[in-house]
């Protein structure tokens, strides 16, 4: 575990924004416990679910702290995730959240452009019985791109308290999804942002950090940074003027 995030620090330093390097730092000193990881991994099989992925699971000895400090005192959270796959982030936020969570979740699921492999048609059938094992206060899905979604649901009044985005990995899409999600998240609300150290060879390339960082850049005297690694957790601390 120790060598792993040593390579990682050594990698993300590399392209380290230079705003974000204090908070990289600290983050990566803070104490973690390893073992939330088999704890969850433990969860996932005794509830059955279906995942045929865990690409996200290492990030939990990081965000598991922050998202219990972040919810705690508050009985009722409105989370909207963007970029659900078969849900498993939804069953960690399940496990590490029960029965606090109202959800709206934001996945076209399968497009021929993008994803025109067979498998992927499976995927949103596997998330339907995932989801099912749930229980969350409530469910709403949004079948679609959330370039497309999040416009009406600005127009629409919609807020959210905690907002994790890991859909698209376009520059173009993502500095899209920070912007209207910027304006969704209530003032005091979280939000956090997956893949932000993808390197060229990985989907999407580098447009992650490139939109991060320039949101970051326009938008940071509303925002307060939480942490710093794989993902990047921008607390809200002001109203964004439209």
């Amino acid at each position: 575990m120790e060598t792993d995030r040593m390579a990682e620090a050594l990698k993300a330093m590399a392209s380290m924004n230079g705003r974000f390097a204090p908070h990289f730092a600290r983050t990566m000193t803070q104490p973690r416990d390893a073992s939330e990881m088999a704890a969850f991994a433990a969860h996932v099989q005794t509830m059955g679910f279906e995942f045929s992925e865990d690409w996200a699971d290492k990030n939990i000895p990081f965000v598991a702290p922050m998202l219990r400090n972040f919810a705690e005192g508050r009985e009722q959270i409105r989370y909207l995730e963007i970029g659900a796959y078969e849900g498993r982030n939804l069953a960690f936020m399940d496990w590490l959240l029960p029965q606090r969570l109202d959800v709206t979740v934001i996945d076209p699921w399968f497009d021929e452009q993008l994803n025109p492999e067979e498998k992927y048609l499976a995927v949103e059938p596997r998330f339907g019985r995932n989801t099912a094992k749930m229980g969350f206060r409530s469910l709403n899905i949004c079948k679609g791109f959330s370039t497309y979604e999040l416009p009406k649901m600005l127009e629409r009044g919609d807020r959210y308290d905690l907002i994790y985005v890991d859909g698209s990995h376009t520059a173009w899409a993502v500095m899209v999804d920070l912007a209207f999600c910027g304006a969704l998240l209530d003032v005091g609300g979280l939000m956090v942002m997956d893949d932000y150290w993808h390197q060229e060879s990985e989907i999407g390339g580098p447009g992650v950090k490139q939109a991060v960082d320039r949101f970051h850049g326009a938008f940071r005297r509303y925002f307060e940074v939480e942490a710093v690694y794989r993902q990047v957790a921008l607390r809200k601390i002001a109203e964004i003027p439209r």
